[in-house]
């Protein structure tokens, strides 16, 4: 279950479809889901430094290749600005993550946690703007390394905000994938991150049991 731009883990059976649906998810989603196996004691980190994170935003078109390039020689001379920004990356995604988890469970957000995404959510100003690329807009940022967030902090907050809010879901998979997703189906019943994978090994592990449960019965 490899996010988008992610590197690849051996714990992670990568699938088409699973990237599919990956792919179609908004952006607050899909950076959320760069911690994989959320639900486990051992929570599987996919950003585990700067060059990871540009991987991920080139993947993501938050970045052109020419311009993580470039970031990628300032960041040799700048190695404390890249932590920094690593750093601010993941206290970002942890905090949509747990903002969208208390609306699924139809809590209370935590104050503080709210008081840092709108810090992040007031820093943004008019960090980034649009561009056309490869046929289709992106995003460019245009004030510095921390406005590579902008897009991400505009997408959790339209996420938690509009039509949609209540139709985010937490995968149900037992082995814990935790991913995060929006529930698009007519009847509002998706339980897994991707049919392709979790939703798959869930089933084939319901059929397992029933035909165990039926030689028990036959013998």
């Amino acid at each position: 279950m490899s996010p988008i731009g992610s590197t690849s883990s051996p714990k992670s059976s990568v699938t088409r479809v699973a990237k599919h649906h990956l792919a179609n998810e908004d952006l607050a989603i899909r950076f959320v889901n760069t911690a994989a196996w959320r639900l486990r004691s051992d929570v599987e980190e996919r950003l585990p430094g700067p060059e990871a994170l540009l991987d991920w935003f080139h993947a993501n078109d938050l970045l052109s290749r020419g311009e993580r390039t470039a970031l990628q020689r300032a960041w040799k001379s700048d190695v404390e600005a890249a932590n920094s920004l690593c750093e601010s990356a993941i206290a970002l995604r942890e905090l949509i993550y747990n903002l969208l988890i208390a609306r699924i469970g139809g809590q209370t957000p935590r104050t503080k946690d709210l008081e840092a995404f709108n810090n992040f959510l007031t820093a943004c100003g008019a960090g980034a703007t649009l561009v056309w690329r490869a046929g289709d807009y992106g995003w460019r940022a245009t004030k510095g390394m921390a406005s590579l967030l902008t897009p991400i902090t505009l997408s959790a907050a339209e996420l938690l905000t509009g039509i949609r809010s209540g139709k985010v879901r937490q995968c149900q998979d037992d082995r814990g994938c935790g991913w995060l997703f929006v529930d698009e189906s007519r009847a509002q019943n998706r339980r897994w991150c991707s049919m392709g994978d979790c939703g798959n090994r869930a089933k084939a592990h319901r059929h397992y049991q029933r035909a165990k449960g039926h030689d028990l019965k036959s013998n």
